[in-house]
């Protein structure tokens, strides 16, 4: 084999996609920390699969419409760091071969040279032991080997190359070595050329199988059937002792003022009371009460009803990224108009975070990708939105978030509110609690498969035998850091059980006797505790 066609080239990527398929769980475990959320491979995995079901439907003629409609797959089903990254360097690959109808190994090897040049550029601080060190590594490679006329041997001389670069990150990035594992990326990127080689050669490799899961919704019977929130104006009164009394009509309260407005935000059977506990205290300017009972009857009768649409009150639209249904009611019940699922393990695409952004109402947008792994897919969505101005505020977590959208201020310009975001998320501590998938030794401790662990601004602290303890263990190992702190809000996962919670706050309450502590259910798979410190 001398040269590839358009037929060749769509052999060699149904190869690579069928194989990343069957690796990808394998690419999954490579995260660096030992935590639930290692989604390299199945972000490179969706990405390509992505382009493949374009080309599917497209069915283009030649090589320039199958370029054209393969990298524009890429690019509206890149997830996550990993995804983005390749759908740069199927860019960079394509843009060179455009006008050609036959690749012979010069033009690969200089499709290979373009496409590393737009990777690197796509990151704003490369760094090398990553994916970036294993394309560069494939292009030299392809420069070593340009003289070998057949494909298979090129493509060969290629992958062993590049495993070999793959064997030496871990002494170019520290991280890889302290965890003991090789690049995710990196690994992601050689089985999809091994992939595509096995293919060249006729093997068969197994189309991979989705799960299907069971879309059939049931109205589950809720505990508490009122959501109620109120904007009152209560004249200083403490809010510590609001949040006690309210914990006598039901759960999920929240409590946030800002300067003279309090907003409060309850599920309870009883909101009348709740009202009337408030009118005792101050006046109410603004009350809602929706009945989340019918609403989830109705949802599990009409799952193609639209949902009901939230307005901004301020002069900018906001999406976020989130996972747990008590996340996504904290937003909805800030105003955030679109809330797009994803997060740990579900890396939302370009094209969600794209399409959410154009539903919304106002001409401007702050997003929220509430995950580092987000913030590039979040950047790309941004550059192909032409209709509105997009920002990105560059949270790496819901928690972050909400403290952030209570403090907007809808009098102040859309300036003076993105500015004031960005500068509290360098104010805001993170503290969550997870559990390990596998065994390693990082920062001195030796963490075995399940143990529990907490995390203090995405540093692994502390291990324990409980989410609980671990999470006391956290704060107090930090306990320096928190010497100027006075609001901890906790948001309980969908694992927790909302006593051992509570039982939790009370002793950090007799420890951290200077700090307001807030348990909120945030509903959130993988993390027991998620908190913000401010």
């Amino acid at each position: 084999m001398k040269y590839l066609t358009v037929k060749d080239l769509d052999t060699l990527f149904r190869g690579s996609l069928n194989y990343l398929g069957q690796k990808r769980e394998e690419v999954n475990k490579l995260n660096v920390f030992p935590v639930p959320d290692g989604d390299t491979g199945t972000n490179m995995y969706l990405t390509l699969k992505t382009a493949i079901e374009s080309i599917d439907k497209a069915n283009p003629k030649n090589l320039k419409e199958y370029g054209k409609i393969f990298c524009e797959g890429t690019l509206i089903g890149g997830r996550g760091n990993s995804g983005v990254i390749l759908s740069q360097i199927i860019k960079g690959f394509f843009d060179v071969i455009d006008n050609v109808e036959k690749i012979d190994v010069k033009f690969f090897s200089m499709a290979l040279q373009n496409a590393t040049k737009i990777a690197y550029q796509a990151v704003i601080k490369p760094v090398e032991g990553t994916i970036l060190t294993i394309v560069r590594s494939m292009a030299q490679a392809s420069l070593e080997a340009i003289n070998k006329e057949d494909f298979i041997e090129f493509l060969s001389y290629i992958v062993e190359e590049a495993k070999r670069t793959l064997e030496k990150t871990p002494q170019m990035l520290p991280v890889l070595k302290e965890a003991g594992v090789i690049d995710a990326g990196g690994q992601g990127l050689i089985y999809l050329f091994e992939g595509g080689l096995k293919s060249l050669k006729g093997e068969t490799i197994s189309e991979v199988k989705e799960k299907v899961y069971d879309e059939t919704i049931k109205a589950e019977s809720l505990e508490f059937k009122f959501d109620t929130v109120l904007l009152c104006y209560l004249n200083n009164y403490p809010e510590d002792v609001i949040k006690k009394d309210l914990e006598q009509f039901g759960d999920s309260i929240v409590v946030a003022t800002a300067n003279d407005l309090t907003k409060i935000h309850i599920h309870s059977n009883e909101p009348n009371k709740v009202i009337a506990y408030i009118l005792d205290k101050g006046e109410i300017k603004e009350a809602r009460i929706e009945n989340m009972q019918l609403q989830t009857e109705e949802f599990a009768q009409k799952t193609m009803e639209k949902p009901k649409k939230i307005e901004s009150r301020f002069d900018f639209s906001i999406v976020a990224v989130a996972q747990g249904e008590g996340f996504k009611k904290i937003f909805e019940s800030l105003g955030v108009e679109e809330v797009i699922e994803g997060g740990q393990t579900m890396n939302p695409s370009m094209q969600d975070i794209l399409n959410a952004i154009e539903k919304c109402s106002k001409d401007t947008v702050f997003v929220f990708p509430n995950n580092s792994n987000i913030i590039l897919a979040a950047n790309e969505a941004k550059k192909y939105s032409n209709r509105k101005r997009v920002e990105i505020v560059p949270t790496k977590n819901p928690a972050q978030t909400i403290p952030i959208i209570l403090n907007f201020n809808q009098e102040k310009s859309i300036e003076n509110n993105l500015s004031k975001a960005v500068d509290m998320i360098k104010k805001i501590n993170i503290a969550e609690v997870t559990y390990s998938v596998r065994n390693t030794t990082i920062n001195g401790l030796d963490i075995k498969e399940n143990d529990f662990i907490g995390l203090f601004d995405d540093n692994i602290l502390t291990k324990g035998t409980t989410p609980e303890e671990t999470f006391l263990s956290l704060l107090q190992t930090v306990k320096e850091k928190l010497q100027n702190a006075e609001f901890i809000s906790i948001y309980y996962g969908k694992d927790v059980k909302k006593e051992d919670g509570e039982a939790m706050v009370e002793k950090l309450s007799e420890i951290f006797k200077d700090v307001e502590f807030d348990l909120v259910y945030g509903g959130q798979p993988f993390y027991y505790y998620i908190a913000s410190i401010e």
